[in-house]
């Protein structure tokens, strides 16, 4: 009976025993696991501290990027395709394959500061109804130019600036023709230099002077470089008709006197450039007339997504060879027809023919001289 009492004693303390070291563990892991809870709560939020100054630094960092860029607008194009004329050079291809343009220019958008730039840097291959195409690989600066406006009348632009005489323009997504044309392909491309501007009412009255020229090679003689050049102008804006009058001095060279016009009447553009030549007292002493005359009419009708451009031309030149390095080439006729199609405003394709006269102006493969020139092109191009 006492050793079943003893038993039972022995028992209970047991379980008293085991009882309070289940409760001692608990107790301990509760005290652990409230730790440990603990730690993680300090490390999520030393976590989301890190994450929110991370996320101010780059809400930071991508709002100085749209600031930076809402300054700036992109603008430019880019075109291409095959080009054909009949009777090239001894030794010359009579087609080609032209990048015609890839240009990208960046300009400020701010109306109202006083001080603005532009400049744009590619490749552009500007093909001529009188030239036979060629393709250009130098990819670099083609314009650029600051500008300063001291008051809202006055402007002061200063680099390498773009022409302002002439209907045509040097990139070819900008014309209404591929090719350009026999008068454009004397008017002065760009050229380093100042250029003062005066708004009047709608009009404009603007001089320029430059020191270096781009185009030197088109008017020196003899491998001479030309002297600095200067041009004064009036263009502005009459009962809807644009229009541009002109006066360009090559010092030492040559000079220029022209005026353009354009006009919208319906669904139809209408234009017309002419220009007068004349050689500086001391050059071409050889030739019996020293200057040329000439004009260009361009008729464009739209019909929705299709255009038609056309250009006529005539050139009296005489003996001057300022446009065709040729005595017998005293007068040169153009035709083009450039049918398009615009995908959109911002895409285009179209097809060009040109039709060249003038006697003696061409050589065929054979070395034999053709008094004509048929000229073909196609192209796609792409503006942004």
């Amino acid at each position: 009976m006492e050793k079943k009492i003893m038993l039972l004693a022995a028992a209970f303390l047991l379980l008293q025993i085991a009882n309070a070291a289940a409760a001692w563990a608990e107790n301990a892991a509760s005290d652990d696991n409230a730790r440990l809870k603990q730690e993680v709560m300090d490390l999520k939020s030393k976590i989301n501290g890190i994450e929110k100054r991370l996320g101010q630094n780059t809400q930071s960092a991508s709002g100085l990027i749209p600031s930076f860029l809402s300054g700036i607008g992109i603008s430019g194009g880019i075109s291409g395709g095959p080009f054909y004329a009949k009777n090239p050079e001894p030794g010359t291809s009579d087609n080609e394959f032209l990048l015609s343009n890839f240009l990208v220019e960046l300009s400020s958008t701010c109306e109202n500061a006083p001080v603005g730039f532009a400049a744009a840097f590619g490749e552009t291959s500007t093909p001529s109804i009188l030239d036979i195409p060629e393709t250009n690989p130098n990819f670099d600066i083609k314009y650029g130019s600051l500008t300063f406006k001291p008051s809202a009348n006055l402007s002061l632009e200063a680099g390498l600036l773009q022409p302002i005489a002439g209907y045509e323009c040097t990139y070819t997504y900008n014309n209404k023709n591929i090719m350009s044309g026999a008068l454009a392909s004397q008017q002065p491309y760009n050229a380093y230099g100042a250029w003062l501007g005066y708004d009047v009412s709608d009009m404009n009255v603007y001089a320029g002077y430059y020191k270096t020229r781009l185009d030197n090679e088109e008017y020196a003689e003899n491998e001479s470089p030309l002297d600095d050049s200067w041009e004064i102008g009036l263009g502005g804006e009459v009962s809807d008709m644009k229009f541009n009058i002109y006066h360009y001095h090559l010092a030492g060279m040559r000079n220029l006197t022209g005026a353009l016009a354009e006009h919208t009447i319906g669904n139809v553009d209408v234009g017309v450039n002419a220009d007068y030549w004349n050689w500086e007292s001391n050059q071409k002493t050889d030739v019996n007339r020293k200057y040329s005359m000439g004009g260009a009419v361009y008729v464009c009708p739209h019909f929705d997504k299709f255009s038609i451009p056309v250009r006529l031309e005539y050139i009296d030149q005489g003996e001057s060879r300022i446009y065709i390095d040729s005595m017998d080439a005293k007068r040169i006729y153009t035709a083009t027809i450039s049918p398009t199609y615009h995908f959109c405003e911002k895409t285009y394709a179209r097809v060009e023919s040109a039709y060249v006269n003038a006697v003696g102006a061409f050589v065929n493969k054979d070395g034999e001289p053709k008094n004509h020139q048929v000229c073909l092109a196609a192209e796609i191009g792409y503006i942004f």
